[in-house]
């Protein structure tokens, strides 16, 4: 394995810093799809007992970010059924978070969209992934963090999350990520315009394209 980041100071639960150290590893690909995930490997790799690294663990599989079973824990392979049922759930969740985020959304918070959707555009034409998958990442959460439902903001993004590795990979094509841009600007227009049907329009069109795209690229099994 790659050198990983390492726990420094205990300003939160040591669980939580290794919860989302492993999330980030998952994310950067640093995990290979169904590759087991070992408690004393990943406490020498982060540096921390195994107890903050077991509970990590669980979290992430109740998260449904990681595949358990009675051997223990692996990063996720995720089947066109998986894929499939995700955004079935994704779907009947999207509109009422996008009519939630039009109706509440502050200048400020909208200044900050707007931030992250320039840091796409910038990482995406100096061709840094990585980065630009950061923006990406920050941009959806900044959205989410802008619904004043907390629970289906919360379930919301849970789903959404369960898509970030693949979400990644397909960002290694740049006409993927040119779909993305073209999708978080136009999303980023209705929110300003205070217009909640645009923005539904967008995620159900948006949810129709991944739906195609990922029957005709993910296994079956």
């Amino acid at each position: 394995m790659a050198r990983a980041a390492r726990v420094v100071v205990q300003v939160e639960r040591l669980r939580d810093q290794v919860y989302q150290l492993i999330r980030d590893d998952l994310k950067s690909g640093a995990f290979a799809p169904g590759q087991r995930l070992l408690e004393v490997e990943l406490a020498e790799r982060y540096g921390v007992s195994r107890t903050p690294v077991r509970e990590a663990l669980f979290q992430l599989s109740r998260d449904g970010l990681l595949a358990g079973n009675e051997r223990g824990y692996t990063a996720p392979i995720y089947t066109k059924k998986d894929v499939v049922d995700r955004l079935e759930v994704k779907r009947l969740l999207a509109s009422r978070v996008a009519e939630h985020v039009v109706a509440a959304a502050q200048p400020l918070q909208i200044k900050r969209l707007n931030k992250f959707l320039e840091q796409e555009k910038t990482t995406n034409a100096a061709g840094n992934l990585l980065a630009f998958n950061e923006a990406n990442h920050e941009y959806r959460s900044q959205y989410y963090s802008m619904c004043e439902n907390r629970l289906l903001a919360r379930c919301a993004l849970l789903v959404d999350d369960q898509f970030e590795v693949a979400r990644n990979r397909i960002h290694e094509l740049e006409e993927n990520r040119l779909l993305s841009i073209d999708h978080d600007q136009k999303l980023l227009a209705a929110i300003t315009d205070r217009d909640p049907q645009a923005a539904i329009g967008l995620i159900e069109s948006f949810l129709d394209f991944l739906e195609v795209y990922y029957a005709e690229h993910m296994p079956v099994d």
